[in-house]
C-alpha cells in the first residue's frame, strides 16, 4: 500500500468534523487541568529516561563484575540500582495518580455538561431517544473517552519516551545493529491503520446494540406487571437473549480485530531478537562489541517491547475514543426546538385568560392530531375537555404548557402568545397534574416539594391534607421522610396520584391543568380529592381533562373532542339538551351502570 493510500485511510475515519470535536474535548475538558497534566508528563518522561538508565546498568554488571571481576564496583552498582528503581517507582506512581485525577475530573465535567444539555431538550427529543440510548452515552461512551484519553496520553508520552530512550540506547551501543532491528518497523504501520478503521466501525455498532439492550431491560422492568399478568416472561427473556447474543457477536469481532496487533508484535519481536542474536554474536566473536554492550542492547529490545506494543495498539483505543467523542458531542450539540425568543418576556398571569385560535398540530409531519381548534377560557373559569382516548385533549394541554409548538394558529394567555413568553415563567404560572404520575425515588416530602422547593413544612402538610394524603403519610414509619421507591413502587396508584395532586396544590399557581388527575382514585378518595380540587380551583383558571364525567358536571363550560375536532361545547345541561355526542358519553357512564 502506498503512503498516499494510507493518508486517505486516515483522513477517511478522522475527518475534519471529528477533529474539531477532539479539539473541543481538549480545550474544554483536558487543557483546564494543564498544570496537573504537565506534572504528570514530566514524571512520564522521567520514567522513560530511568527505564533506559536501568537497562544500561547491565554493561558495568557484565563487563566490570562478571568479566573483569572488579569487586570495588559492586557496592556502587548496587546503590545505582536501588536509586534508579526507587525513582522509577515514584515517577510511575505520581504520573498514574495525576492521570487518574485528570480522567475523573474531565469525565465528571463532561457528564455534568451532557446531562445539562439533555435535560433542556424538548419532548420531541425524548420521543426519538429512548432512555436506554441515553444511558449508553453516560455509561459506555464516557468510559470509552476517559480510557482513550488516559491511555492515549500515557502511550503518547510515557510509552513513547520509554521507547525513544531505549531505541536511542540501542543506537548508542551499536548503530548498525539498531538499523538491522528497525528495518522491519514500517511493515507494522499498515495493520495498525487497517484494524483501527475496522475497530471504530465495530465500536459504533456495539454502542447501538448496548442502547437496544438497555431499552429492552428498562421496558421489561418498568412493565413488570404486564409481563407477569400476561405470562410473557419467556417472550421478554428471548428478546434479552437475542440482544445479548448480538452484543456478544459484535464483541467477538471487536476482540478479533483489537487483539490481532499483539500477536503481530510478538512475531516481529521474535524476529528482531533472533536477528540481534545472530548479528550480535558475530560482532562479539570478532571483537567489535563487548558482552556488556550486547546484553544492554538485547535487554533494550526486550524492554522496548511493552511500550512499542502499546504504541502499536494506540490506534485501536484511540479510534474507540474518537467514535465515542463523536457520539457524545453530536448529542450535546443538538439544540431544543422549543426555546425562548431573543426578546421573550417574563410572564406573570394577571387574569389567566386563555384563548386558543385555529390551532393545528401533529406529532409526525403530515399527520394532524388537532384540526383548527378554537376555544376560550375566562378568568377563574373551570373548563373541561372530554372525549374518547386519542381525540386530542391531552395534546392541547401539552401545547398550552409549550411542550410542543403549534403548527398553525396561536395560544394566548392574557393576550400574550405563549411563544413570546419565557418558558420558565410560563410554566411557573401553571400547575400541572398528568395522567402519567411521575414520582422520584426520594422521600414523600421531597416529591411534594417539587411543586415549590422553598415551601415550609406547614405548607407541605396543608397541601397534603387537601389532597387527602396526609393521614396516610403520618401513619408511615418514617412519615414524610418515607421513600416512595422507583417510580413510586412502594405506593398504590391512588396514593401516587394524591401525592402528585398535593404537589400541584403546593405550587398554588394561577392556572391549573388537570389531565385525568383523579383517574387512579377509588370513588371515595375521588370525592374527597375532588372537594379539595374545587377549593383549589376557586378564582383560578382551570382546565380539566376528564374521563369520568361526574368530576366535571359543575364546569362552567365543557368542550367535547372527537378525532382532533371540537364537536360540541356548553354547560353540562346544555350539552345534554343537544342529545348528541356528549349525551351518548353520559348515557354510557351513568344510565347503563
Amino acid at each position: 500500500m502506498s503512503i498516499l493510500n494510507v493518508k486517505e485511510r486516515i483522513s477517511g475515519y478522522i475527518n475534519h468534523e471529528i477533529l474539531l470535536k477532539v479539539k473541543r474535548l481538549w480545550i474544554n475538558y483536558i487543557f483546564p487541568q494543564r498544570r496537573l497534566l504537565i506534572l504528570s508528563i514530566v514524571f512520564m518522561v522521567m520514567f522513560g529516561a530511568l527505564e533506559a538508565l536501568s537497562v544500561n546498568l547491565l554493561k558495568p554488571i557484565f563487563d566490570e563484575l562478571f568479566i573483569a571481576k572488579k569487586k570495588e564496583t559492586l557496592t556502587w552498582i548496587a546503590i545505582q540500582v536501588i536509586v534508579i528503581f526507587a525513582a522509577k517507582c515514584i515517577a510511575c506512581y505520581m504520573q498514574s495518580v495525576g492521570m487518574t485525577k485528570i480522567g475523573i475530573n474531565f469525565t465528571k465535567k463532561i457528564q455534568d455538561d451532557l446531562y445539562d444539555r439533555i435535560i433542556i431538550q424538548d419532548l420531541e427529543f425524548f420521543r426519538k431517544n429512548s432512555s436506554g440510548n441515553l444511558l449508553v452515552y453516560f455509561m459506555g461512551d464516557l468510559n470509552a473517552i476517559r480510557d482513550a484519553v488516559l491511555r492515549g496520553i500515557t502511550t503518547a508520552v510515557k510509552d513513547a519516551f520509554s521507547a525513544i530512550f531505549l531505541v536511542a540506547l540501542m543506537f548508542w551501543k551499536s548503530f548498525d545493529m539498531a538499523v538491522v532491528v528497525f528495518v522491519l518497523f514500517p511493515l507494522v504501520f499498515y495493520p495498525i491503520v487497517y484494524f483501527g478503521e475496522k475497530i471504530k466501525k465495530i465500536f459504533s455498532k456495539q454502542q447501538s446494540s448496548f442502547s437496544n439492550l438497555y431499552s429492552l431491560l428498562t421496558q421489561s422492568f418498568q412493565g413488570i406487571k404486564i409481563v407477569k399478568s400476561y405470562n410473557i416472561e419467556k417472550v421478554e427473556s428471548q428478546k434479552i437473549r437475542d440482544s445479548a447474543a448480538e452484543i456478544a457477536n459484535i464483541q467477538i469481532k471487536m476482540a478479533k480485530n483489537s487483539n490481532i496487533l499483539s500477536p503481530l508484535m510478538e512475531f516481529f519481536g521474535g524476529v528482531t531478537i533472533a536477528a540481534s542474536l545472530i548479528y550480535g554474536g558475530y560482532r562479539i566473536m570478532h571483537g567489535y562489541l563487548t558482552i556488556g554492550d550486547f546484553m544492554v542492547f538485547l535487554l533494550a529490545i526486550v524492554s522496548s517491547y511493552k511500550p512499542l506494543k502499546s504504541l502499536a495498539n494506540f490506534g485501536s483505543y484511540i479510534q474507540i475514543g474518537v467514535a465515542a467523542v463523536d457520539r457524545v458531542f453530536t448529542i450535546m450539540d443538538q439544540n431544543p426546538k422549543i426555546v425562548d425568543k431573543p426578546n421573550a418576556k417574563v410572564f406573570k398571569a394577571t387574569h389567566g385568560v386563555i384563548n386558543i385560535v385555529n390551532v393545528k398540530f401533529g406529532y409526525v409531519p403530515g399527520i394532524e392530531v388537532l384540526h383548527g381548534i378554537n376555544l376560550g377560557v375566562n378568568k377563574g373559569e373551570k373548563v373541561a375537555f372530554v372525549g374518547a382516548a386519542g381525540s386530542g385533549k391531552s395534546t392541547l394541554i401539552n401545547l398550552i404548557l409549550r411542550f410542543y409548538d403549534v403548527e398553525e394558529g396561536s395560544i394566548k394567555i392574557d393576550g400574550d402568545d405563549v411563544r413570546d413568553l419565557r418558558i420558565r415563567s410560563l410554566r411557573d404560572n401553571v400547575a400541572f397534574v398528568s395522567q402519567e404520575v411521575v414520582l422520584f425515588n426520594d422521600t414523600i416530602k421531597n416529591n411534594i416539594l417539587v411543586g415549590r422547593p422553598n415551601a415550609t413544612n406547614d405548607e407541605i402538610i396543608e397541601a397534603s391534607r387537601k389532597a387527602s394524603i396526609h393521614n396516610f403519610i403520618i401513619n408511615q414509619k418514617e412519615g414524610y421522610d418515607t421513600i416512595v421507591g422507583e417510580g413510586g413502587s412502594n405506593l398504590s396508584g391512588g396514593q401516587k396520584q394524591m401525592i402528585s395532586i398535593a404537589r400541584a396544590m403546593l405550587k398554588n399557581a394561577p392556572i391549573l391543568l388537570l389531565d385525568e388527575a383523579t383517574s387512579s382514585l377509588d370513588s371515595i378518595s375521588e370525592k374527597i380529592v375532588q372537594e379539595g380540587l374545587e377549593v383549589l380551583m376557586k378564582d383560578r383558571t382551570s382546565i380539566v381533562v376528564a374521563h369520568r364525567l361526574s368530576t366535571i358536571i359543575s364546569s362552567d363550560r365543557i368542550y367535547v373532542f372527537e378525532s382532533g375536532n371540537i364537536v360540541e361545547s356548553g354547560t353540562h345541561k346544555e350539552l345534554l339538551d343537544l342529545n348528541g355526542y356528549y349525551t351518548n358519553l353520559y348515557n354510557i357512564q351513568f344510565i347503563q351502570d
